[in-house]
Protein backbone atom coordinates (compact mmCIF):
# COMPACT_ATOMS: atom_id res chain seq x y z
CA UNK A 1 0.00 0.00 0.00
CA UNK A 2 1.32 3.04 -0.67
CA UNK A 3 2.35 5.63 2.04
CA UNK A 4 1.12 9.06 1.66
CA UNK A 5 3.13 11.84 3.22
CA UNK A 6 0.78 15.21 2.89
CA UNK A 7 2.70 18.35 4.45
CA UNK A 8 0.41 20.83 5.65
CA UNK A 9 0.48 23.58 8.00
CA UNK A 10 -1.66 26.53 9.90
CA UNK A 11 1.16 29.32 9.24
CA UNK A 12 2.71 30.31 5.71
CA UNK A 13 6.37 29.92 4.71
CA UNK A 14 6.50 26.84 7.23
CA UNK A 15 9.23 25.26 5.10
CA UNK A 16 7.30 22.31 3.23
CA UNK A 17 9.47 22.52 -0.09
CA UNK A 18 12.49 21.97 2.82
CA UNK A 19 10.87 19.11 4.20
CA UNK A 20 9.59 17.94 1.15
CA UNK A 21 13.80 18.51 -0.41
CA UNK A 22 15.10 16.30 2.25
CA UNK A 23 12.33 13.82 2.12
CA UNK A 24 12.60 12.86 -1.76
CA UNK A 25 16.78 12.47 -0.59
CA UNK A 26 16.09 10.20 2.28
CA UNK A 27 13.82 8.06 0.33
CA UNK A 28 16.56 7.74 -2.79
CA UNK A 29 18.92 6.94 -0.43
CA UNK A 30 17.06 4.13 1.13
CA UNK A 31 16.48 3.06 -2.42
CA UNK A 32 12.43 3.65 -1.94
CA UNK A 33 10.25 3.93 -4.76
CA UNK A 34 8.61 7.00 -4.67
CA UNK A 35 7.20 10.20 -6.13
CA UNK A 36 6.63 14.42 -5.46
CA UNK A 37 3.66 15.84 -6.12
CA UNK A 38 2.42 19.66 -5.25
CA UNK A 39 -1.25 20.10 -6.73
CA UNK A 40 -1.57 23.84 -6.50
CA UNK A 41 1.59 25.28 -7.85
CA UNK A 42 2.41 29.10 -6.38
CA UNK A 43 3.97 31.00 -9.50
CA UNK A 44 5.84 33.95 -8.70
CA UNK A 45 3.83 36.60 -10.80
CA UNK A 46 0.17 36.82 -11.21
CA UNK A 47 0.37 37.24 -15.28
CA UNK A 48 4.05 35.92 -16.31
CA UNK A 49 5.36 33.48 -15.16
CA UNK A 50 3.11 30.13 -14.51
CA UNK A 51 5.45 28.21 -12.99
CA UNK A 52 6.33 27.18 -8.96
CA UNK A 53 10.25 28.06 -8.90
CA UNK A 54 10.04 25.33 -5.76
CA UNK A 55 8.60 22.99 -7.89
CA UNK A 56 11.23 23.99 -10.50
CA UNK A 57 13.92 23.50 -8.03
CA UNK A 58 13.10 20.37 -6.90
CA UNK A 59 12.99 19.08 -10.41
CA UNK A 60 16.32 20.64 -11.82
CA UNK A 61 18.36 19.20 -8.61
CA UNK A 62 16.77 16.02 -6.47
CA UNK A 63 13.90 14.93 -8.31
CA UNK A 64 14.48 14.47 -11.93
CA UNK A 65 11.29 12.65 -13.55
CA UNK A 66 10.17 11.32 -17.06
CA UNK A 67 6.71 13.69 -15.75
CA UNK A 68 6.55 16.93 -17.42
CA UNK A 69 6.06 19.66 -14.66
CA UNK A 70 2.21 19.81 -15.30
CA UNK A 71 1.76 16.35 -14.12
CA UNK A 72 3.96 16.77 -10.62
CA UNK A 73 2.33 20.40 -10.48
CA UNK A 74 -1.17 20.28 -12.48
CA UNK A 75 -2.59 23.63 -10.88
CA UNK A 76 -1.64 27.02 -11.37
CA UNK A 77 -2.53 30.01 -8.73
CA UNK A 78 -0.79 32.93 -7.70
CA UNK A 79 0.38 34.43 -4.74
CA UNK A 80 -1.46 37.56 -4.97
CA UNK A 81 -5.09 39.11 -6.70
CA UNK A 82 -6.05 34.88 -6.81
CA UNK A 83 -9.30 35.54 -5.33
CA UNK A 84 -10.09 37.59 -8.46
CA UNK A 85 -8.57 35.33 -10.69
CA UNK A 86 -10.29 32.23 -9.78
CA UNK A 87 -13.84 31.20 -8.43
CA UNK A 88 -15.69 28.33 -8.08
CA UNK A 89 -17.07 27.59 -11.49
CA UNK A 90 -13.63 26.26 -11.83
CA UNK A 91 -13.23 24.16 -8.97
CA UNK A 92 -14.18 20.77 -10.80
CA UNK A 93 -11.62 21.32 -13.80
CA UNK A 94 -8.67 21.76 -11.14
CA UNK A 95 -9.71 18.72 -9.19
CA UNK A 96 -9.90 16.94 -12.33
CA UNK A 97 -6.39 18.05 -13.27
CA UNK A 98 -5.49 17.31 -9.76
CA UNK A 99 -6.95 13.98 -9.99
CA UNK A 100 -5.36 12.53 -13.19
CA UNK A 101 -2.09 13.90 -12.32
CA UNK A 102 -2.17 12.31 -9.00
CA UNK A 103 -3.22 8.96 -10.78
CA UNK A 104 -0.79 8.73 -12.83
CA UNK A 105 2.75 9.92 -10.74
CA UNK A 106 0.99 6.97 -8.27
CA UNK A 107 1.49 4.24 -10.19
CA UNK A 108 4.04 1.81 -8.91
CA UNK A 109 5.61 3.39 -6.37
CA UNK A 110 5.79 2.90 -2.29
CA UNK A 111 5.69 6.73 -1.30
CA UNK A 112 4.42 10.15 -2.47
CA UNK A 113 5.21 13.29 -0.76
CA UNK A 114 2.72 15.78 -1.09
CA UNK A 115 3.50 19.68 -0.82
CA UNK A 116 0.48 21.02 0.60
CA UNK A 117 -0.97 25.03 -0.08
CA UNK A 118 0.65 27.41 1.90
CA UNK A 119 -1.93 27.32 4.50
CA UNK A 120 -5.17 24.89 5.41
CA UNK A 121 -7.10 28.31 5.09
CA UNK A 122 -5.84 28.66 1.37
CA UNK A 123 -8.16 28.19 -1.35
CA UNK A 124 -10.57 27.15 1.45
CA UNK A 125 -13.35 29.76 -0.22
CA UNK A 126 -13.33 27.37 -3.73
CA UNK A 127 -13.13 24.26 -1.92
CA UNK A 128 -9.70 23.96 -3.00
CA UNK A 129 -7.59 23.80 0.42
CA UNK A 130 -5.93 20.65 1.30
CA UNK A 131 -8.40 19.04 3.32
CA UNK A 132 -10.35 19.41 0.07
CA UNK A 133 -7.80 17.70 -1.81
CA UNK A 134 -6.83 14.85 0.10
CA UNK A 135 -10.34 13.90 0.34
CA UNK A 136 -10.74 14.45 -3.64
CA UNK A 137 -7.22 11.89 -3.99
CA UNK A 138 -9.02 9.35 -0.96
CA UNK A 139 -5.97 10.79 1.21
CA UNK A 140 -7.33 10.74 5.02
CA UNK A 141 -4.25 11.86 7.40
CA UNK A 142 -2.27 14.50 6.86
CA UNK A 143 1.52 15.53 8.34
CA UNK A 144 1.17 18.87 10.20
CA UNK A 145 4.11 21.26 10.35
CA UNK A 146 4.43 23.65 13.08
CA UNK A 147 6.95 26.71 12.82
CA UNK A 148 5.79 28.50 16.62
CA UNK A 149 8.29 29.04 19.24
CA UNK A 150 5.76 29.42 21.38
CA UNK A 151 3.36 28.06 23.41
CA UNK A 152 0.89 29.07 20.84
CA UNK A 153 1.96 26.54 18.82
CA UNK A 154 0.32 23.99 20.80
CA UNK A 155 -2.76 25.76 21.04
CA UNK A 156 -2.44 25.97 17.20
CA UNK A 157 -2.19 22.19 16.98
CA UNK A 158 -5.12 21.33 18.80
CA UNK A 159 -7.30 23.55 16.58
CA UNK A 160 -6.13 22.04 13.54
CA UNK A 161 -6.54 18.39 15.19
CA UNK A 162 -10.24 19.69 16.23
CA UNK A 163 -10.58 21.13 12.49
CA UNK A 164 -9.43 18.18 11.22
CA UNK A 165 -11.94 15.58 12.41
CA UNK A 166 -14.51 17.79 11.77
CA UNK A 167 -13.75 17.48 8.25
CA UNK A 168 -13.41 13.54 8.72
CA UNK A 169 -9.35 13.45 8.52
CA UNK A 170 -6.64 12.85 11.20
CA UNK A 171 -3.03 13.93 11.79
CA UNK A 172 -0.80 11.04 10.93
CA UNK A 173 1.83 13.12 13.28
CA UNK A 174 3.09 16.66 13.71
CA UNK A 175 6.66 17.99 12.66
CA UNK A 176 8.08 21.02 14.63
CA UNK A 177 10.16 23.09 11.56
CA UNK A 178 12.44 25.59 12.42
CA UNK A 179 12.04 26.15 16.05
CA UNK A 180 14.35 28.25 17.56
CA UNK A 181 16.93 26.44 19.91
CA UNK A 182 15.70 27.40 23.22
CA UNK A 183 12.40 26.75 22.55
CA UNK A 184 12.97 23.01 21.85
CA UNK A 185 13.38 22.28 25.57
CA UNK A 186 9.86 23.49 25.79
CA UNK A 187 8.42 21.19 23.12
CA UNK A 188 9.39 17.99 24.44
CA UNK A 189 8.29 19.26 27.77
CA UNK A 190 4.36 19.69 26.28
CA UNK A 191 4.63 16.95 24.24
CA UNK A 192 4.77 14.12 27.67
CA UNK A 193 2.37 16.45 29.11
CA UNK A 194 0.19 17.17 26.44
CA UNK A 195 0.56 15.84 22.76
CA UNK A 196 1.10 12.20 23.76
CA UNK A 197 -1.84 11.69 25.86
CA UNK A 198 -3.84 12.35 22.44
CA UNK A 199 -1.76 9.92 20.56
CA UNK A 200 -0.37 12.29 17.87
CA UNK A 201 2.89 11.19 16.74
CA UNK A 202 6.00 13.56 17.07
CA UNK A 203 7.83 13.01 14.34
CA UNK A 204 10.25 15.39 14.94
CA UNK A 205 11.66 18.67 15.95
CA UNK A 206 13.63 20.63 13.73
CA UNK A 207 16.02 23.53 15.04
CA UNK A 208 16.12 26.84 12.79
CA UNK A 209 19.07 26.87 10.90
CA UNK A 210 20.26 30.56 9.85
CA UNK A 211 22.63 28.74 6.85
CA UNK A 212 19.28 27.44 6.12
CA UNK A 213 16.63 29.32 6.53
CA UNK A 214 18.02 33.20 5.85
CA UNK A 215 18.00 34.76 2.30
CA UNK A 216 20.94 35.05 -0.35
CA UNK A 217 21.67 38.43 -1.14
CA UNK A 218 20.65 37.65 -5.23
CA UNK A 219 17.49 36.30 -3.06
CA UNK A 220 16.71 39.55 -1.79
CA UNK A 221 17.85 42.04 -4.83
CA UNK A 222 15.75 39.59 -7.09
CA UNK A 223 12.66 40.10 -4.76
CA UNK A 224 12.86 44.08 -4.78
CA UNK A 225 13.67 44.28 -8.29
CA UNK A 226 17.09 45.91 -7.72
CA UNK A 227 20.28 46.21 -9.48
CA UNK A 228 23.55 45.77 -8.13
CA UNK A 229 26.10 48.83 -9.07
CA UNK A 230 29.21 47.18 -7.90
CA UNK A 231 30.29 44.18 -10.20
CA UNK A 232 33.52 43.93 -8.17
CA UNK A 233 31.48 42.49 -5.25
CA UNK A 234 29.87 40.28 -6.81
CA UNK A 235 30.72 37.06 -5.10
CA UNK A 236 29.03 38.87 -2.09
CA UNK A 237 25.39 38.32 -3.69
CA UNK A 238 25.91 34.51 -2.31
CA UNK A 239 26.30 35.89 1.46
CA UNK A 240 23.42 35.26 3.95
CA UNK A 241 21.54 37.63 5.61
CA UNK A 242 20.76 37.25 9.36
CA UNK A 243 18.96 40.45 9.58
CA UNK A 244 16.96 43.62 8.27
CA UNK A 245 17.93 47.05 9.41
CA UNK A 246 16.54 50.36 8.61
CA UNK A 247 18.97 53.51 8.16
CA UNK A 248 16.38 56.31 9.15
CA UNK A 249 17.91 57.45 12.04
CA UNK A 250 21.02 60.11 13.19
CA UNK A 251 24.58 58.01 12.95
CA UNK A 252 24.81 57.47 16.34
CA UNK A 253 21.35 55.30 16.36
CA UNK A 254 22.64 53.66 13.37
CA UNK A 255 25.36 52.33 14.93
CA UNK A 256 24.00 51.88 17.93
CA UNK A 257 21.75 48.70 15.97
CA UNK A 258 24.71 47.98 13.61
CA UNK A 259 26.60 46.50 16.16
CA UNK A 260 24.14 44.65 18.04
CA UNK A 261 23.32 42.50 14.60
CA UNK A 262 25.67 40.26 12.61
CA UNK A 263 24.91 39.83 8.40
CA UNK A 264 22.60 42.61 8.17
CA UNK A 265 20.90 44.18 5.34
CA UNK A 266 21.21 47.75 5.76
CA UNK A 267 18.51 49.80 4.03
CA UNK A 268 19.07 53.53 3.79
CA UNK A 269 19.22 56.03 0.78
CA UNK A 270 21.27 56.62 -1.55
CA UNK A 271 22.02 60.38 0.11
CA UNK A 272 22.89 58.98 3.03
CA UNK A 273 26.27 58.61 2.93
CA UNK A 274 27.10 59.18 6.56
CA UNK A 275 24.68 55.85 7.11
CA UNK A 276 26.37 53.96 4.49
CA UNK A 277 29.70 54.49 5.17
CA UNK A 278 29.05 53.68 8.71
CA UNK A 279 26.85 49.94 7.69
CA UNK A 280 30.10 49.33 5.71
CA UNK A 281 32.86 49.25 8.74
CA UNK A 282 29.92 46.96 10.16
CA UNK A 283 29.19 43.20 10.02
CA UNK A 284 26.69 43.77 6.99
CA UNK A 285 26.13 41.39 4.12
CA UNK A 286 24.19 44.51 1.70
CA UNK A 287 23.79 47.86 1.59
CA UNK A 288 20.54 48.17 -0.14
CA UNK A 289 19.69 52.21 -1.52
CA UNK A 290 16.11 53.09 -1.82
CA UNK A 291 15.01 55.48 -4.36
CA UNK A 292 17.51 54.30 -7.06
CA UNK A 293 19.82 56.74 -5.89
CA UNK A 294 23.61 56.97 -6.77
CA UNK A 295 25.47 56.94 -3.76
CA UNK A 296 28.67 58.88 -3.48
CA UNK A 297 31.70 57.08 -5.06
CA UNK A 298 33.51 56.66 -1.62
CA UNK A 299 30.83 54.07 -0.79
CA UNK A 300 31.27 52.23 -3.62
CA UNK A 301 35.38 52.13 -3.50
CA UNK A 302 34.98 51.13 0.50
CA UNK A 303 32.13 48.32 -0.45
CA UNK A 304 34.69 46.81 -3.12
CA UNK A 305 37.04 46.72 -0.59
CA UNK A 306 34.97 44.68 1.49
CA UNK A 307 33.44 42.93 -1.05
CA UNK A 308 29.82 43.79 0.17
CA UNK A 309 27.32 44.45 -2.89
CA UNK A 310 25.36 47.47 -3.34
CA UNK A 311 21.73 46.78 -4.66
CA UNK A 312 19.74 50.08 -6.02
CA UNK A 313 15.90 49.41 -4.89
CA UNK A 314 13.61 51.45 -7.54
CA UNK A 315 10.95 51.83 -4.87
CA UNK A 316 11.59 53.72 -1.75
CA UNK A 317 11.99 52.52 1.83
CA UNK A 318 8.53 51.65 2.67
CA UNK A 319 7.67 49.65 -0.56
CA UNK A 320 11.07 47.97 -0.44
CA UNK A 321 10.30 46.81 3.18
CA UNK A 322 7.04 45.56 2.04
CA UNK A 323 8.79 43.58 -0.98
CA UNK A 324 11.29 42.12 1.05
CA UNK A 325 7.99 40.70 4.10
CA UNK A 326 7.14 38.94 1.21
CA UNK A 327 10.37 37.43 0.58
CA UNK A 328 11.00 33.47 1.24
CA UNK A 329 14.36 32.21 1.20
CA UNK A 330 15.00 29.20 -0.89
CA UNK A 331 17.39 26.22 -0.34
CA UNK A 332 20.21 26.87 -2.45
CA UNK A 333 21.91 23.98 -5.20
CA UNK A 334 25.21 23.84 -2.51
CA UNK A 335 23.17 22.68 0.95
CA UNK A 336 21.49 19.53 -0.48
CA UNK A 337 23.83 17.50 1.69
CA UNK A 338 23.13 19.80 4.75
CA UNK A 339 19.16 18.74 4.27
CA UNK A 340 19.67 15.52 4.21
CA UNK A 341 22.00 15.28 7.21
CA UNK A 342 19.23 17.54 9.22
CA UNK A 343 15.86 15.50 7.78
CA UNK A 344 18.12 12.54 8.51
CA UNK A 345 19.28 13.41 12.39
CA UNK A 346 15.92 15.05 13.79
CA UNK A 347 12.77 12.94 12.10
CA UNK A 348 11.63 9.40 13.02
CA UNK A 349 11.91 7.74 10.35
CA UNK A 350 10.59 4.42 12.45
CA UNK A 351 7.66 6.47 12.11
CA UNK A 352 7.32 7.04 8.83
CA UNK A 353 9.09 4.05 7.05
Amino acid sequence: MVKIFYLSSLQENAGKSFLSIGFIQKLKKEGKKFAYFKPIGIPKSAFTNKADPDVGFILNTVYRTEYPYDFISPVSIPDVYYVDLIDTGRKQEFFQKIKKAYDKISEDVDYIIIEGNPSIRRFIRIGLDDISIAQTLGINELIYVSTESSDRGIDNLFFTKNYFEFRKVGIKGILFNKIDYEYIARIKELTEEHINRYDIPVLGIIEKSIELFSPRVNEIKEQIGGELINEQASSGLNNIVEAFLIGAMNLQGALKYLQQVNRAAFITGGDRTDLAMAALAQDVSVLILTGFIQPDIGVITAANEKNIPIILSPSDTYTTMMNLERLKPGIQEDEMEKVLQLIEKEIDWDLLL
